[in-house]
């Protein structure tokens, strides 16, 4: 068993995924092939797989690191929230904080994405929207709830897409853009998440 804690193993896991994310700057993630990384970051397969089964199991661990970011994101934020009464705490910044912190597989990933990443990024944000949803109104798990994060979750995704593959700008940076374009469904979903009516 390798040891994640051993300052080699983490200096292969790094090279392991900068090489990664250059090859998906240039093709399909289904064609980078775990010989071509292992080319691109000058390491042996065996080093390779010392590290991950395969490159869908590469992929689906970066995704997979997002999405739990992102849930830590949502779950920090209905804590807060629950804490202090306070529905201002800023939501999207926090969940912005956790997309930027993984920016280079965004840009890697997203600009030639044919929709099953931006689906399975959607899904799983979704998923972290509700369950915070369901600490901060206790109203359940209703289909009304799952659309509204859903709805909520893919009209990031878009803008996202769109502000990386026209600007070269930190994430961070989109939240005035995203907040000023989507003022009406960011205070909608606010109000519905926290079951506030006085937004």
């Amino acid at each position: 068993m390798a040891n994640d804690k051993d300052p080699r193993y983490a200096r292969t896991e790094a090279a392991i995924r900068s090489a990664f994310l250059e090859l998906v700057r240039d093709a399909p993630v289904a064609s980078v092939t775990a010989s071509s990384v292992c080319r691109k970051a000058g390491i042996s397969r065996n080093a390779f797989y010392l590290h991950h089964s395969g490159v869908a199991a590469l992929y689906v661990a970066m995704v997979d690191e997002l999405l739990a970011d992102v849930r830590e994101a949502c779950l920090a934020f209905a804590g807060r929230v629950s804490a202090s009464g306070d529905v201002n705490e800023g939501f999207m910044s926090l969940v912005l904080a956790a997309l930027a912190r993984h920016e280079g597989l965004l840009r890697a990933l997203l600009p030639s994405d044919d929709g099953a990443i931006a689906k399975r990024l959607a899904d799983g944000m979704a998923d972290a929207y509700v369950e915070a949803s369901l600490v901060l109104s206790g109203q359940g798990d209703s289909l009304e709830n799952r659309l509204r994060c859903t709805f909520s979750t893919w009209a990031l995704m878009g803008f996202m897409q769109r502000w990386l593959s026209l600007t070269d700008r930190p994430i961070p940076e989109m939240l005035p853009n995203l907040e000023e374009f989507h003022a009406g469904v960011l205070a909608d979903a606010m109000r519905y998440l926290t079951g506030s009516d006085d937004l």
